[in-house]
């Protein structure tokens, strides 16, 4: 049994540091359930990293190899970000014996499973639990409360930046581009947030959550992803008066051993729980064919939240490493099946169409007869008189259809001299 776990900690920017503080606030805690001492011993702080106080410099290293390097080191603990300097780093720690503890989804999604398989070859462990849904514990509880169970399907809104976009539309009103600016002023939003409003980080998470949740092997590839660059006033006016809220939806569904992994902007009920998760929280509701339907919501994002997650991970990987305890609660073998994905012409969904038209006599007709043509069936229809730059709107609600035909049958009707814009498409989750 040892007689202490010693920690390296690979970055200071702001979980770091929310990590170090809540570390020495729960010191006295985490010894005595452990029943052993636990340190920080060696901390690496990039340049323009978080500012670093008088008490932790004695801790400070120049170069990560003292830390990586150490022997006496059990547990790295990497929050560094990117891709390239993460992998190298986690890799060699590994190697030589270490578990690992990151947020690092980007990663996680890219190369997690060469990650996992290095730490079950080399008898280590990794603790990924900050890397989707901040503080929210939805991967302990599928890797350790759901792991008897079968997962069906999990729907999520994982991208706190997009929600707090999505909800001041609804609430306060405003262009997609005004309520960005104010997401950044308020630190919700990166000074690039690229991949918080395209989709790529929900699909990033919905990658991790995905390999866990139907033990199968997830690419990004394998995601169909949209973001919320196109959603203005207008769709969001729509929906509200058809009794929907728009958010940017993490979708994962295993029907028949073929899985669907989407993320997209998506109309859901405004009874709907998630409906009602606004700003930067985020949600998942979790459907188990014993469990039944499960929701976890909390902060998704932010130093002390993130934090936390960390420190359950630590906790964890501590008291295994402690016992000489080599088991693994995330299911990646080397000899894994891959479940089939669907891919998007796959997909069967509810749409939301909104066309901008001139205002002529016959434009309704050429519509809907070219989607009757290709087999979309009209479920509710909004035609307002109202002019927008010289067009008037029409919002058709259909009926389930093939992503294919739909999509062909817009295509089609974009073409038309009476259509003056591209047709908004989004897809419709009504049974949640």
């Amino acid at each position: 049994m040892k007689k202490g776990i010693n920690i390296g900690l690979l970055g200071f920017g702001t979980v770091a540091s929310s990590f170090y503080h809540i570390f020495n606030e729960r010191k006295k805690e985490i010894n005595s359930f452990l029943s052993v001492p636990v340190n920080i011993k060696k901390i690496f702080a990039r340049g323009g990293s978080h500012p670093v106080p008088e008490n932790i410099k004695k801790f400070l290293v120049k170069n990560p190899d003292e830390i990586l390097e150490d022997k006496e080191i059990d547990i790295i603990i990497e929050l560094i970000g990117g891709i390239s300097s993460a992998k190298e780093f986690i890799n060699r720690a590994i190697d030589s014996g270490k578990s690992v503890i990151t947020a690092n989804k980007a990663l996680l999604a890219e190369h997690g499973e060469e990650i996992f398989r290095k730490c079950i070859d080399k008898k280590t462990h990794i603790g990924f639990e900050a890397a989707v849904g901040g503080g929210i514990p939805i991967l302990r509880a599928i890797k350790n409360g759901l792991v008897g169970d079968n997962i069906r399907s999990i729907y999520s809104i994982i991208n706190g930046t997009s929600n707090f976009i999505l909800s001041k539309m609804a609430k306060d009103g405003g262009k997609f581009e005004e309520v960005l600016k104010k997401a950044q002023e308020k630190g919700y939003a990166e000074a690039d947030p690229s991949l918080d409003i395209n989709g790529t980080d929900s699909a990033h998470k919905l990658v991790i959550l995905g390999r866990l949740a139907f033990s199968t092997s997830l690419s990004t590839k394998d995601v169909i992803i949209e973001g919320i660059e196109d959603i203005n006033q207008l769709d969001i006016g729509f929906a509200k008066e058809l009794g929907y809220a728009v958010k940017l939806l993490g979708i994962l569904k295993n029907e028949d051993s073929k899985i669907e992994i989407r993320v997209h902007p998506t109309l859901i009920p405004s009874s709907c729980l998630l409906s009602k998760i606004d700003g930067v929280f985020n949600a998942f509701l979790v459907n188990a064919e014993y469990a039944g339907p499960l929701s976890l919501t909390g902060y998704g994002a932010g130093g002390n939240p993130t934090a936390g997650a960390i420190m359950g991970d630590l906790m964890e990987i501590a008291s295994k490493i402690i016992n000489n305890d080599n088991h693994h609660d995330f299911i990646i073998s080397k000899n894994i099946d891959k479940l089939k994905v669907k891919i998007k012409k796959e997909i069967i969904s509810k749409y939301y169409l909104r066309f901008s038209v001139m205002d002529r006599p016959g434009v309704l007709a050429k519509i809907s007869g070219i989607l009757g043509e290709n087999s979309i069936s009209i479920s509710s229809m909004i035609q307002k008189g109202r002019k927008v730059e010289g067009s008037v709107s029409i919002v058709i609600m259909t009926h389930e259809a093939g992503e294919e035909e739909l999509f062909r049958s817009i295509a089609l009707c974009d073409r038309l001299n009476v259509v003056s814009a591209k047709t908004t498409v989004l897809r419709i989750e009504d049974n949640i």
